[in-house]
């Protein structure tokens, strides 16, 4: 395989994810590779500009983009509308210095536009709204303006790939790809364009992919701003509550952190990256900051443009950006076709050289690889049954690495499944109508405090196609404290389509609609520490699981919730714990 040469990262190493991508892999980074320490960055202090002082005026400026063939910026108020001063604006078009040249309004469609993308090569106008969970896609009419009423415009969901809050989006250039915040979820979402080339949502709505990544695991507590630098191919996430700027790779490595104390925003909300409003060469950071909350005081007007300049570091060494290809079925004994990609920057150097490996992370048997050093491979099973396959590179420094499942259909046409819990915040604990946590054991189902609560337990990229019939279902736990006190409990699914993962929030799990079929589970005592059989296994959940993949919206790679309720003691170990509960599925097409 021919490598990029040092500097030429970006757009050739990527453009072969892309084209994974476009086939209908999922590219899941970020969890996969090391985290690094941050380089801290210094801003200085070029320009404020008050845009609350505009015509009318902007008091909570929430998303800004940059628009290179007029030196224009467009910058959106998710806020202005709720307040008395609301004149019928939401978009202005400003120079670098602040100068407002024209205005706009995405009311008719969008109150919420909370962040704004812009592709220089067509004029698409990208616009996150967080209420409504979608993204806008923007084309202006004849008065080649954006926010009249001569706008083309189409839009797709969020929430359709797991992001329920999305704050903003950024084009990148590089590969014709777009990134969204999830502000709630503290993560970056890429969402790929299909074989048709627009952006119409995942299936079953469009053909578009995606995959994410955490930036919570780099220190940032909420991700409301997005930007994209192409002239280092990163992203900027924009944090409010640390005050800084998360450079990250599009891949989800921590590049640097940028210090916004020059600044000292009050609530900053997005930025963009452009040349200095002084006309000299380079480029500048310009942060939008939307002051006090109108919520806290209706009659506030204090938003605010930061012109900040920066001297980042080089881009360094980085993993190797890996893809395992698509998901897929093969009919047993057939072979499955691996098409993996693996991708490096040639450091560090020497060696500048990486090696790759294929393995088995699950499944009902045993798996041999064609060749197991190949990117491009095949897999031959020992039996039917869903199995995970890992691509693994190393660079000799870091490592990374991508999965694939592919299910071996036997003659019977049953498949098998089994889905461990993937994150730290799929598996969660609430005492009904509280905060959630996140991070620690299950306790099913006495809390500590406020006594009996709610378990929840999400399970991510199901490969069950829509109109299977699920045969046998259950979760395997293992448990993590010897308890015998009688227990009774209810197991519901959670009535979505491809549910989001869970979050602190109070009732964030005891507010999600029940699926109509439940099932009653009276475990066996005792459950001995470190025990997982029969006995930390739950009854039959067919009933449950068949409900939720018979809904419309079910497609292969959806995520479902479980939930779990009653009185009692059962103790488990979670995915903190290190071996989290496993979803078995036996379904027919």
């Amino acid at each position: 395989m021919r490598r990029p040469l040092i500097g030429q990262r970006s757009r050739r190493m990527r453009r072969r994810v892309v084209s994974a991508l476009l086939a209908g892999a999922t590219l899941t980074l970020l969890s996969h590779v090391p985290a690094s320490a941050a380089t801290s960055v210094t801003t200085s202090l070029v320009a404020t500009v008050h845009v609350s002082g505009l015509s009318p005026p902007s008091p909570d400026p929430a998303g800004i983009t940059y628009l290179p063939g007029s030196n224009r910026f467009l910058m959106s108020d998710s806020e202005v509308e709720e307040m008395s001063i609301w004149a019928g604006v939401n978009v202005w078009e400003l120079t670098p210095a602040g100068s407002q040249t024209d205005t706009g309004s995405t009311a008719s469609y969008s109150k919420e536009p909370t962040g704004l993308g812009f592709d220089p090569a067509t004029g698409r106008l990208f616009v996150s709204d967080d209420s409504a969970d979608k993204i806008f896609v923007i084309l202006p009419g004849g008065d080649g303006r954006y926010g009249t009423a001569d706008d083309v415009r189409s839009s797709f969901s969020t929430r359709a790939y797991g992001s329920s809050d999305p704050e903003d989006v950024a084009f990148d250039t590089a590969t014709g790809e777009l990134f969204t915040a999830d502000g709630a979820g503290i993560e970056i979402y890429r969402v790929s364009p299909g074989p048709n080339g627009t952006f119409d949502g995942v299936p079953p709505a469009g053909d578009d992919s995606t995959s994410h990544f955490d930036v919570a695991l780099h220190g940032a507590k909420n991700a409301e701003g997005l930007g994209y630098d192409e002239n280092r191919d990163t992203l900027l996430v924009v944090d409010n509550r640390t005050k800084a700027i998360y450079e990250v790779t599009t891949g989800g490595s921590l590049v640097s952190k940028i210090d916004l104390s020059a600044a000292n925003p009050k609530h900053a909300e997005d930025v963009a990256v452009a040349p200095p409003s002084g006309g000299t060469g380079g480029v500048n950071l310009y942060v939008v900051d939307r002051g006090v909350d109108n919520g806290s005081n209706p009659n506030e007007n204090d938003g605010k443009m930061y012109e900040l300049s920066v001297n980042p570091p080089p881009v360094g060494n980085l993993p190797p950006i890996v893809g395992a290809g698509p998901d897929q079925t093969v009919s047993f004994p057939a072979d499955a076709a691996l098409d993996g990609s693996v991708s490096d920057d040639g450091l560090p150097n020497p060696p500048g050289a990486f090696t790759m490996q294929w393995s088995t992370v699950s499944g009902p048997g045993t798996v041999t690889f064609g060749s197991a050093n190949s990117e491009d491979t095949t897999a031959s099973f020992s039996g039917p049954g869903t199995y995970v396959l890992r691509l693994t590179a190393d660079d000799t420094a870091l490592t990374s690495w991508d999965e694939v499942t592919v299910t071996s259909v036997g003659s019977s046409g049953t498949s098998t499944l089994d889905v461990p819990i993937a994150a730290s915040s799929d598996d969660a604990e609430e005492p009904v109508g509280m905060k959630v946590t996140l991070s620690s054991d299950l306790d099913i189902v006495d809390a500590p405090v406020n006594g009996n609560q709610i378990i929840g337990l999400r399970f991510t990229g199901l490969s069950i196609p829509a109109g299977a019939t699920i045969l046998n279902a259950y979760v395997q736990f293992t448990a993590k404290e010897t308890t015998s006190v009688a227990t009774s409990l209810s197991i519901v699914g959670q009535a979505a389509d491809n549910p989001p993962t869970f979050t602190s929030a109070a009732g964030n799990i005891s507010s999600r609609a029940p699926t109509a079929a439940s099932v009653s589970w009276s475990p066996v005592a005792p459950w001995t520490t470190g025990a997982a059989g029969a006995d930390q296994r739950t009854p039959d959940l067919s009933t449950v699981i068949q409900e939720i993949v018979s809904r419309p919206g079910w497609a292969s790679g959806n995520a479902l919730v479980l939930m779990i309720s009653g009185t009692g003691t059962r103790v488990a170990k979670s995915f903190d714990n290190g071996v989290p509960p496993v979803l078995h599925i036996e379904y027919s097409v």
